[in-house]
């Protein structure tokens, strides 16, 4: 009997389940199971997405170059001819100056100095450096590069021809390291103040964003990170829902999660939609740096980048072309928004806003220049 009891003793603490019971308990272990793969396979997908992410070398154009002009003593080439070739390459004529701005000249008689801007060659990026070149009559004399005499200089090839998709976008690729650190700052402001200290979503934001448009009936505001505008331009559509809203934080949050501030901040830069020049749009900072103002987007002065940042919310209504006053109220908008955060002093501030709005544009040419050959 002892045996037995012992036997029993277990069935007595643990009875037999129900029917009912253990219905709901397999209900609940299968819904578990499912919400588990379910919630698996979302994340799966939005990590794979987020590794589709732009990194450099970014894309850009094909562009087709002619030969560099060589200038060496001796050789036949004039004053005249150089300021030709370099007001033909988008070169600037300026002031003379001890700190003359890159893709900017001066000619003073025989001699024509110039801050060359940087460029590729099939051996890898050339020129970025001040060239004085001294003449008599129609031939060189004396070439100096960064002060120092040289034997030979390259100018910047002149570009023939540029090749786009179906969807003409002009892009001109940009480095993090190579720009100013107010350019840089001036986006900041613009856009994302706190950048480097959010995980990718700003709750605050979030909820500001999501009571202005309760109160207004449908998503006016957006409530958008760096990290997300981004998510946005890259991966999803441009569709204010709040469905959407919800996809791009959380794919925001993976972004963050794989990849740092400064490639997440590089991408952005070299993503962003900043209008449209001739029949191309304007996809990055570099690309709008050269289309309005003429420049690489490392000449960018202060008051030029805060511009160009300021048209981020609105390309359209803040182009500095065809809307200088709202261009010039936005600008200063940011530039005030600097100082509160203290990246630029009053002073400055006082000095920028009373600067005049200098465009250069340089209008984008889908046509080459030599179209037969190209």
């Amino acid at each position: 009997m002892q045996p037995r009891a012992l036997f029993q003793r277990p069935r007595h603490r643990f009875p037999e389940m129900g029917p009912a019971r253990r219905r709901l308990v397999i209900a609940g272990l299968v819904a578990s199971l499912l919400l588990f793969l379910g919630g698996f396979a979302v994340s799966a997908s939005l990590w794979h997405l987020s590794r589709r992410f732009p990194e450099a070398p970014f894309a850009q154009p094909s562009r087709l170059y002619g030969a560099a002009t060589q200038l060496a003593p001796g050789i036949a080439f004039s004053a005249d001819d150089m300021v030709a070739e370099l007001k033909e390459s988008g070169y600037r004529e300026a002031p003379a100056s001890a700190a003359m701005p890159r893709g900017a000249f001066h000619r003073d008689g025989d001699r024509v100095l110039v801050h060359l801007r940087r460029f590729a060659t099939p051996d890898g990026p050339a020129g970025g450096a001040p060239v004085e070149a001294v003449f008599r009559g129609s031939r060189v004399a004396r070439l100096y590069v960064a002060g120092q005499q040289a034997a030979s200089v390259d100018l910047e090839p002149p570009l023939l021809a540029s090749f786009y998709d179906e969807t003409v976008e002009e892009r001109r690729p940009v480095l993090l390291d190579e720009l100013p650190d107010l350019t840089v700052k001036a986006v900041l402001a613009a856009e994302d103040d706190g950048f480097f200290r959010h995980p990718g979503v700003s709750p605050s934001g979030i909820a500001r964003a999501l009571w202005t448009n309760l109160r207004g009936g449908e998503l006016q505001q957006g409530g958008s990170t760096i990290t997300q505008q981004l998510v946005k331009n890259v991966y999803l559509s441009s569709r204010r829902t709040l469905r959407r809203k919800a996809k791009e934080a959380v794919i925001a949050v993976m972004v963050e999660a794989r990849h740092g501030k400064k490639a997440i901040l590089e991408a952005y830069l070299n993503e962003i939609y900043l209008g449209r020049s001739g029949p191309a749009n304007l996809i990055g900072l570099g690309a709008a740096a050269r289309a309005y103002f003429g420049k690489d987007a490392g000449e960018l002065g202060l008051e030029e980048a805060a511009t160009l940042a300021g048209m981020i919310q609105a390309p359209g209504e803040y182009s500095p072309v065809e809307h200088p006053e709202k261009a010039v109220e936005r600008r200063n908008r940011v530039l005030k928004r600097m100082a509160e955060l203290g990246w630029i002093s009053r002073e400055r501030l006082r000095w920028s806003v009373q600067q005049p709005l200098r465009v250069d544009p340089q209008k984008v040419e889908a046509r080459p220049v030599a179209p037969y050959f190209a």
